[in-house]
């Protein structure tokens, strides 16, 4: 028995002309305060109004952050509804005063032979150099080891 599985679930049904419920509801919604503002309110009803529309086509249309525009609206409100004040404030570290131990500080000793001259000042040259002669006198050993190894 074959089912047949729903798709496409986060995409709304166009229920009036080629808007969604809530499309047309915040239309409308803008459209009737739109027009309460600049009927009722006098100067400076037509800017009321087309506020009034103007947020009811952001809240049909736009998407913040591909999410509806009612949401941020939302954000926005919790926020400043919340008694929380977010302030960043700089901690300043208090300094501690350290002494210098010269005792811990040993003189190094080069032997002649050991490091080449020019890399006598380069640790990373001398680190390597160092690690080259240990790996070749591991590969020796190896081939002189009578044992198989698998």
């Amino acid at each position: 028995m074959q089912f047949q599985v729903p798709q496409f679930l986060d995409v709304e049904d166009k229920v009036i002309g080629p808007f969604t419920i809530k499309q047309f509801l915040y239309l409308i919604g803008g459209c009737g305060l739109g027009y309460m503002g600049w009927r009722f309110i006098p100067y400076i009803g037509f800017f009321v109004g087309l506020s009034f529309f103007g947020l009811g086509v952001t809240l049909a249309f736009y998407k913040f952050n591909n999410k509806p525009f009612v949401f941020a609206v939302e954000n926005g409100f919790n926020y400043l509804n919340s008694s929380r004040l977010y302030i960043w404030r700089r901690k300043n570290k208090e300094k501690m005063e350290t002494q210098l131990d010269l005792t811990n500080f040993h003189p190094t000793q080069h032997t002649t032979g050991a490091f080449p001259l020019n890399g006598a000042g380069n640790k990373l040259s001398d680190l390597n150099w160092s690690m080259d002669l240990e790996s070749k006198e591991v590969v020796e050993e190896n081939l002189h080891s009578e044992s198989a190894v698998i």
